[in-house]
């Protein structure tokens, strides 16, 4: 299988494949795939898939990652190896969760840089998301103030740049993934979002071009989640 498409280019909706392997008649292995499996706090993209020799159209309702394999779960049985596929993808959807995972990476910068405050964890979603994040002492006007200082960064529509670097040069830059240095995977390679003049870290997920796309974070609450775990919820307002 050939690395995933979406790690070079975010926005491509459409790609053609063929298919590798069919289990149980509905999960389906691609000899390459743009559909983001379930993984790093980013839920799956759905969609569909559409046979060329007959348009046959088999919905994708969900995507996952095993033994390093994106299997696509589809509706209907009927795909076989070796079947020429066009691979749609629900743009809607996809859109919401580049736009969400963006704004938590501003996010989390943002509250390192004013708190030290380090990233332990995120779940998006189409309508809101979290953050979870340890800092001493549970100050919502801070949180909140922070949340105003990552509106005013996302305005200047800062670029958005898809990187690689090796771990070694990674982990000796102070700038990089500061927030979740912890969480860096330790890989000889790694792919970077580096947000221009503000952040890079180490990511699988799809994100946005430019900061102006995000629109502006609408803070939802905070929880204060024992010790120095604290959450944020917030949703996003339209650009």
């Amino acid at each position: 299988m050939k690395p995933a498409l979406y790690l070079k280019d975010s926005y491509m909706k459409e790609f053609s494949s063929t298919v590798e392997s069919v289990k149980d008649d509905k999960f389906v292995v691609l000899m390459e795939t743009a559909f983001y499996p379930n993984m790093g706090g980013q839920p799956y993209d759905t969609g569909k898939l559409l046979r060329e020799s007959d348009g046959s159209e088999f919905p994708v309702v969900y995507v996952g990652k095993f033994d390093n394999m994106i299997s696509h779960e589809v509706l209907r049985p009927g795909l076989k190896p070796g079947d020429k596929v066009k691979g749609v993808i629900d743009w809607d959807r996809r859109y919401k969760l580049m736009r969400m995972h963006t704004a938590a990476h501003v996010l989390a910068r943002v509250l390192y840089n004013e708190t030290g405050a380090n990233t332990s964890g995120n779940q998006l979603g189409i309508e809101q998301s979290r953050i979870d994040f340890t800092l001493e002492g549970f100050d919502k006007d801070r949180i909140i103030s922070c949340i105003k200082k990552a509106n005013e960064i996302i305005k200047k529509g800062l670029d958005v740049r898809i990187e690689e670097t090796s771990y070694e040069k990674a982990i000796g830059d102070d700038d990089f993934s500061a927030p979740s240095k912890h969480l860096m995977p330790k890989l000889e390679r790694l792919r970077v979002i580096n947000i221009k003049g503000l952040d890079k870290q180490a990511c699988g997920g799809t994100h946005l071009k430019d900061l102006s796309e995000i629109g502006a974070i609408i803070f939802i609450k905070a929880e204060n989640k024992g010790k120095s775990n604290r959450r944020i919820y917030f949703s996003l307002q339209d650009p």
